[in-house]
């Protein structure tokens, strides 16, 4: 059985490091972003869940969205 995928797209890195130990822990593959750029880049088809900031400096988590939509 392969892992699901998520895909955390979060600019501060304490949160974002936070959120990823704690789903490791739990066998999910973790694919992060620090930005919605580099979450836009980094969207395939293999992920499962994204784990979206809004407030963001750049590009907001509501134009990532309409982006990865």
């Amino acid at each position: 059985m392969s892992k699901y995928k998520i895909l955390i797209i979060e600019d501060d890195d304490d949160i974002r490091t936070s959120i990823k130990m704690l789903l490791q822990s739990e066998n999910f593959e973790i694919i992060e972003a620090s930005n919605g750029n580099i979450g836009v880049e980094k969207f395939n088809d293999s992920i499962n869940l994204i784990i979206l900031d809004i407030m963001m400096p750049g590009m907001s988590g509501d134009e990532t969205l309409v982006k990865l939509k």
